[in-house]
Formats: C-alpha cells, structure tokens, sequence
C-alpha cells in the first residue's frame, strides 16, 4: 500500500508539472493571422507597443482586450524597441537585436539566421520596416514561405483590417538592414 500511494503521488506530480510546462509556453490555438484580425492599433504612432501585445495575445499571455501598453505609450513619437529591452511582461522577456547601423557592412546572414532560429522554436519575431517617407512601421514575422522568405502581419491606426507583408528579406535588403525584437518564455 505505501508503494503504491507513494508511486501514485509521483505520478501526479510529474502530471501537475507536465501540464505547468505546456501551459506556460502553449501558444495560441488560433493561427496568428486570426490573433491580428481580433487586435487593434490605438493611435497613431503606437505600433511598437501594439506589436508587443500582438506576441502576448498570440502566447495567450494576456486577454484579447488588452491595450495597456498602448494607453500608456499612446502617440510618443521618439520610441523604439529599446523601450522594451530587456523588460518582461506578462511572462516573455524581450530584446532588442541588431541595434546598429544599416548600410553594405549589415550582417544580413546573421540576421536572418537569428529570425530562422525563433521561428523553429515557435516564436515569432518583431520586426522594423519602412512605410513610407522616413516612416517606419512594426510587423510580426510569422513563417518563412517559399524561396526561404517571411511573411509577416501588423495592425495600423484606424485601418479596418490586417496588413500583410510577404518577402520581407526584400524591404530589409532594401533599407540596408534593420533592428528586430525577440523574446524568451519566462514563466
């Protein structure tokens, strides 16, 4: 009888633990796609803390209707991912990546390496792109697509759909470089 109490409570522990773990990292059922469709861009020049909260709401690390880091940012106009370097929330610790400048000496191959790499492990990456004259606007790289590219989603300030962008090598190869945001799982 003690043997069989004492196999019963091990095998519940490793369960309760098992089941900790795939909580923690279990990303969202939905498709990103789905995740952006349901997310919004609040001002203006809110889309660095907008695709933030995208990368939560997709990990199911906070409520569909969470805006908190937007409120806060709201239209600031000199952000940038080193806002949220460093910074962990609701249990994904973010990082700032390639903070230098773009021209020909760009390490293009290790960066597009350190994008492959996240995306293996089933996180999505934040990435810089131009839109429009000296504008800049965030996307989340969800998957590579063929010819070994990305594609990637984003939300814009009263923009009634999601946008996507495919080839995104093309626009980094374009502006000479770029800086992305990645994350771990914390907890």
């Amino acid at each position: 009888m003690k043997f069989s109490i004492s196999k019963l409570a091990t095998t519940f522990l490793l369960l309760i633990i098992s089941f900790s773990a795939l909580a923690q990292k279990k990303p969202s059922a939905k498709p990103l796609h789905d995740v952006v469709e349901q997310h919004k861009q609040i001002f203006d020049n809110s889309c660095i803390p907008m695709s933030i909260e995208l990368v939560l709401k997709y990990h199911n690390k906070v409520a569909p209707d969470f805006y908190d880091l937007q409120k806060q940012w709201q239209n600031k106009l000199d952000g940038t991912f080193s806002n949220f370097d460093g910074k962990t929330i609701a249990g994904l610790k973010f990082k700032r990546q390639f903070d230098m400048s773009r021209g020909d000496n760009f390490p293009f191959n290790k960066l597009f390496a350190t994008i492959d790499s996240e995306l293996k492990a089933g996180r999505k990456v934040i990435v810089s792109l131009p839109s429009g004259a000296n504008m800049w606007h965030m996307y989340v790289i969800d998957r590579k697509i063929e010819g070994g590219d990305y594609l990637a989603y984003s939300r814009a300030y009263n923009y009634n759909s999601h946008l996507t962008l495919e080839y995104i090598k093309r626009w980094i190869f374009g502006v000479k470089g770029t800086d992305i945001m990645t994350y771990s799982i914390v907890n």
